[in-house]
């Protein structure tokens, strides 16, 4: 990448070449009119899919440095990341630079550096258009080249396995890991240990990056690079999704294990737990905390971490509880076949929480592989007298949990504690 004022001169004097995009911004009276979205998403497909590359916005085709308006580089910078998001597939998250530079005229303007790390993925334009960088353009990818490329970086599908190039090795909590590794004796150096276990993991060299399970589970704090990696919590006195109802909400983030702890303890919370009026106390919990906590468990194991743009979502409504987790059902799953098939999105996160012992049960977050669906709708049903249902909508998988009805006629109302 072009790291100095020097290199960035040297570039626009020879123009664009295979790492080398210049484009004009031309900015509208809202902020949403910017040059073609399109057009840069082609660029962004073209990069990520071949060697990486940098699109200098704010400079014209033959090397003029224009600038972009200094008002408006927070506007021009959401664009870039929302094109990044949502008009290329898998998102790419871009580098994003400003380098003051003097104009043409002798004014100071600034440019903005878009920076594309060659990616992990085949990536493709919103109209499902495979592009590739090829010396200063760029060529539509088809048949045979667009098999090669499939075939190269075909091991890259496992999501979880990949490096996060935004974090950095220090993001991880090497307190964590050396707990995790406990009082393992190995000869093998310490990078090694976490390459083998795919904390880390190499990409362009000898750089190493945490991978997205290894941030997941071991990072300080996950959310500052994998900003959609939460779970949004959120209790309503009523039965349904209304402001007007609403008791409490929250944003439980962290390491994914402090976020199963969390929400677990946020329904017991919040549930309702009514007891006969005699003398004595005999609760009745309107869940059952193993099918809460199951339940969450699977929502955050199998998510699709894939789509930046949505969280997991867990409603308490005072009748039943239901959690939205991102992503379709993998391969040929279907919700009537849940209960019976392994469901493993992300099978290197699934095994560090197989390994990993909750600080509240003393057991493993999960304990057997294939059954906790089964789990889930068997004592679900046997709690509350009504079956947990599952309904996909869309790229979402939707869980309800019904609560155990109280014996009084009237419920005691929800509090914030």
């Amino acid at each position: 990448m072009l790291n100095t004022l020097e290199g960035i001169k040297r570039q626009l004097m020879v123009g664009e070449d295979s790492r080398t995009e210049f484009k004009e911004v031309a900015l509208g009276q809202r902020c949403e009119q910017f040059t073609d979205t399109e057009a840069i998403a082609v660029e962004m497909v073209a990069f990520a899919n071949a060697a990486g590359g940098t699109i200098f916005l704010g400079v014209s085709d033959d090397g003029i440095v224009q600038g972009v308006p200094c008002d408006r580089l927070r506007d021009v910078e959401s664009w870039i990341v929302d094109v990044g998001t949502n008009n290329c597939y898998p998102p790419i998250r871009p580098i994003l630079r400003r380098q003051q530079f003097i104009g043409p005229d002798g004014v100071e303007v600034v440019i903005l550096l878009v920076e594309i790390c060659r990616g992990s993925f085949v990536y493709a334009t919103s109209d499902g258009r495979h592009y590739e960088r090829v010396v200063s353009s760029k060529q539509i990818l088809a048949g045979a080249q667009l098999a090669r490329l499939f075939q190269e970086r075909g091991r890259a599908f496992v999501f979880d396995e990949q490096p996060v190039q935004a974090a950095t090795f220090d993001d991880l909590s090497q307190g964590k890991i050396e707990r995790y590794f406990g009082d393992i004796k190995t000869k093998i150096p310490w990078q090694n240990l976490l390459l083998n276990a795919k904390i880390i993991a190499k990409f362009e060299g000898d750089v190493v990056y945490p991978t997205v399970a290894g941030l997941l589970v071991f990072g300080k704090a996950p959310q500052d690079d994998m900003p959609h990696a939460y779970i949004e919590a959120a209790v309503y006195r009523g039965t349904h999704l209304t402001s007007d109802d609403l008791v409490h909400s929250e944003r439980i983030q962290g390491p994914v294990d402090r976020q199963i702890e969390s929400a677990v303890k946020f329904v017991r919370r919040f549930m309702l737990k009514p007891a006969p009026k005699p003398v004595g106390r005999n609760d009745y919990p309107q869940y059952d905390i193993r099918t809460i906590r199951e339940a969450i468990v699977n929502a955050v194991a199998h998510r699709d971490y894939l789509i930046t743009g949505s969280t997991i979502r867990m409603f308490l409504f005072s009748d039943r509880i239901e959690i939205y987790s991102p992503g379709e059902l993998p391969n040929t799953l279907t919700i009537e076949s849940m209960a019976y098939c392994a469901f493993r999105r992300n099978q290197l996160l699934v095994n560090f929480l197989s390994r990993m012992e909750s600080t509240t049960t003393g057991h493993a977050f999960i304990e057997s592989r294939g059954e906790g669906v089964r789990t889930i709708l068997e004592i679900g049903e046997a709690h509350a007298g009504r079956p947990p249902v599952y309904n996909l909508y869309g790229d979402e998988l939707m869980l309800k949990i019904w609560g155990k009805p109280s014996p009084h006629e009237t419920r005691e109302p929800i509090t914030e504690d």
